[in-house]
Order: structure tokens, then sequence, then C-alpha cells
């Protein structure tokens, strides 16, 4: 057990670099109420006791080992920011951050949710095939909604799994830092750990932490944000970057739409550098932290015109992602 009563899903230590300069307020946005506010860091993102459980009749937390792997990695963070670039990481440093990273990605209230729609979704396909299940079967069990503490046993144990099972997949990817400036800044959203894909279009979904073509980012200021690109990528990038390097300078500039910022985004990745996002790029990955937060988006400034008109257009934004029965 531990004496910390709120719990938070997403660090404070992260939430504070994205704050005002000032007792460690940030602008809030709820997706629900579509209303906007100040409040410290410590208040948001967290629930009464969100990781604590009971098993066999004792009650246990991962709460401490949570500050653990946060007190680890903050100073990895902080390094990355100080110096623009991800090249002084360590084998240990990233070790620590793809530990981090891993459980990040199925430690908040959207993770949560989506496992206990699993039940839901079983239900609705055993329904839709014509089936029935045995009283009192593992079938049955499987279908029937977990009280809120077998919820919490169900995600501690992927929790605690996280590291192990998908720690190495952030870190097959190419790292590099994308920056942005105080005008047109990042936006953190509750379910921080954001993907996007371009390049497969399997009808099987294609946003898995090992799909070719993912990209993976977490914001981790208001100005600058960890990317991370599958390795076919970054191949595409260095054989544009190349067949530019080789062409006449009028060919180039003829024929390619933005020829500097492809060998920019070739060298970042290479190098492990920093490469500045135009407004469009920032406004594509904020939209990210709106489409997968489930509930709260924060932020240095209070303009959260972004989520307001992605809800408009399309209401189901104003709540976390769920699973489909496919």
């Amino acid at each position: 057990m531990t004496e910390a009563k709120i719990q938070h899903y997403v660090p404070k230590f992260l939430l504070r670099n994205f704050g005002l300069g000032k007792k460690d307020h940030v602008w809030v946005y709820d997706k629900q109420t579509a209303r906007s506010f100040q409040t410290n860091a410590k208040n948001v993102a967290s629930e009464n006791r969100f990781y604590d459980f009971e098993l066999g009749g004792e009650t246990y937390s991962l709460e401490s080992s949570l500050s653990k792997i946060e007190s680890q990695t903050k100073p990895v963070i902080e390094r990355i920011l100080n110096e623009d670039s991800v090249s002084g990481l360590g084998a240990q440093d990233r070790a620590t951050l793809g530990s981090f990273l891993a459980i990040q990605f199925v430690r908040t209230k959207a993770f949560r949710m989506q496992w206990a729609d699993l039940p839901r979704i079983l239900r609705n396909k055993v329904e839709s095939m014509g089936s029935s299940v045995a009283p009192g079967s593992q079938a049955e069990a499987l279908i029937q909604d977990p009280s809120e503490n077998q919820l919490k046993i169900d995600t501690a144990r992927m929790l605690l799994d996280a590291p192990s099972n998908f720690g190495q997949r952030f870190l097959d990817k190419i790292w590099f830092v994308a920056k942005t400036t105080n005008s047109h800044p990042f936006i953190l959203g509750d379910n921080p750990v954001g993907l996007q894909n371009h390049i497969d279009t399997s009808p099987y979904g294609n946003l898995g932490l090992a799909v070719r073509g993912i990209e993976i980012y977490l914001p981790l200021s208001s100005t600058r944000a960890l990317a991370m690109w599958c390795p076919s990528l970054a191949n595409q990038f260095g054989e544009a970057a190349e067949t530019i390097s080789r062409l006449p300078p009028a060919i180039v500039s003829g024929q390619l739409k933005n020829p500097d910022r492809i060998v920019g985004l070739d060298s970042a990745l290479r190098n492990g550098s920093s490469i500045s996002y135009d407004p469009p790029h920032v406004m594509n990955f904020n939209s990210l932290q709106v489409a997968r937060s489930e509930r709260y988006l924060f932020s240095s400034k209070n303009d959260f015109s972004l989520a307001q008109r992605m809800i408009d257009d399309h209401p189901h934004f104003s709540s976390g992602q769920r699973l489909n029965a496919g």
C-alpha cells in the first residue's frame, strides 16, 4: 500500500512541462463539457486510489513502483529537452525510457476503459453468431462485465508485464526530437502515447506498435516531443535524401514540393537531432492527442479550437476511443 491517495495516470512531472510558468498551473480542456479551465497539475489526469486493488484479502498498490520509474525517467527526459536531441542517451537511458513508454501506454484511464469494453464486444459477437454459452463455464465468465476491483487486477498485471511485452517495440524505432514554438504549442492528452500510420493500409488495423510504417509520439513539453518512427520510414527518407543530393538543384526544386524538409528529416532520423514542425504538422500532431484522449487535454495556452472543430465534425471524439467488435 501507499500513502498517496491521488494517483496520476499521466505523471505530474510531464504535466508540469505544459504549464503556464507559475505554480504548476496548466490549461485544461474537458472534451465532454467543451469547457476549459486553469488548475494545478496535481489535480488532473488522476483518480483516487487508481492503482490500488484487493487480492486474497490484502490491499496492494502499484503507485510506489510507478513513482520509482517516473523518478528514473524524469532526468532522461530533462536531458533530451536540454540537449534538443536523443543522440546523447546511453543504452541504460534508452532502456529506462523504453520501459516508461511501455508502462505509459497501458497505465491510463483510456486503456482501462477499453479493457472493460472487451466483455461487451465478446457478448455482441456471441449474440451475432446466434450462439449461447453454458452457465458457469469459462466462456460465460469472459462475457461478464468485471467488477471494478477485477478490472484493476487485470490492468495491474498488464502494467507489470508492459516493459517486457512492449518496451522493445519502442526501442526498435528510430528516435528524434520534434520541436515547435510557444506560439503553436504541442498539447498533451490524458492518453499521451500517440500513434499514426500513413503507409500500412491493412484492413485489420495499422496502429500496432510493431506494424510497418508506424509513427509513435510522446509530447515532452509544450515545444518538444519524442518521435519514434518505424525503420521502414527512416529508410524511405534516407533514399529520398540521397536522390536529392545527386540531382541538380533546378530539377529538385521543380519536381519536389519541399526537398529541404526531406533532407532535414533524414538528418534528424540519422542523428537523433531535432527538426522544426510547421503549424500544419503541429496541428496533425495535436489531432492525435485529441483523438486518443479519454477526456482531458492540457496546454500552455487556452486555445483548444482544434479539439472543438474535431468534435463538431466527429462527435465520437468527445470521449475516448473504444474497441470495435469487428
